[in-house]
């Protein structure tokens, strides 16, 4: 993967975990350009349905919140895709989890479009969304604690697929938190469970894993 001009963390807080069924609720960016700050940044999505009181538990986002400060998908997706085009797509689980649910968002985008719900096409899910863009730091965590490295001609989607796959000893997790904490990264003043901080810690334990070799 090149990084030569930079790269993009993304984090999403949704209203469950199934892809098909649930929708997005906030979407997190960090973008790291060599020689500057990472610039970070978070947007509200307003949904059709009330949040499950697990998910205004978990996250504090409630209804009021999407309702009065929340955009619609489709101008999230168009925040995201302008904020991150061209760069690497890092995150925490983000292949099986992240990337799922921009899919899915983006083929519903396509669908408000086609029916006119929608001035105009933001993101399209081959283009825009193709597995090969996306780093996963929960895979590169785990497969850094089990000493599993890419093999030669390995695609990082076929080594996350391997390595989460792999039986997980008793005892290590691989949480967001638990790789932070394990690297020395704090986690006060961080709101876990949240897009804008989870893309903050995402991007430190990038960064730590890269200095550790864990990532080619």
């Amino acid at each position: 993967m090149n990084f030569r001009d930079g790269y993009a963390v993304v984090d999403l807080e949704t209203t469950g975990l199934d892809c098909w069924d649930d929708l997005i609720i906030e979407i997190g960016v960090s973008v790291v350009k060599p020689g500057r700050n990472p610039e970070t940044d978070s947007v509200l999505v307003k949904v059709d349905r009330p949040l499950p009181q697990l998910i205004v538990r978990l996250t504090g986002i409630n209804d009021g919140d999407l309702s009065s400060r929340g955009i619609s998908i489709d101008d999230a997706l168009a925040w995201f895709v302008e904020l991150t085009s061209g760069l690497p797509l890092v995150g925490h689980n983000v292949i099986r989890f992240d990337r799922a649910f921009l899919l899915e968002a983006a083929r519903a985008h396509r669908r408000a479009v086609e029916e006119g719900r929608y001035p105009r096409r933001v993101v399209d899910e081959v283009d825009d969304l193709p597995a090969r863009r996306f780093i996963d730091t929960m895979a590169l965590y785990k497969g850094f604690k089990l000493g599993q490295y890419p093999a030669e001609g390995e695609s990082h989607l076929n080594y996350v697929q391997r390595v989460l796959d792999l039986r997980t000893p008793l005892g290590l997790r691989y949480n967001l938190q638990a790789a932070c904490q394990d690297f020395g990264i704090s986690t006060s003043r961080i709101r876990a469970h949240r897009a804008h901080g989870d893309v903050v810690q995402t991007q430190r334990l990038f960064e730590k894993l890269r200095e550790a070799g864990a990532c080619s």
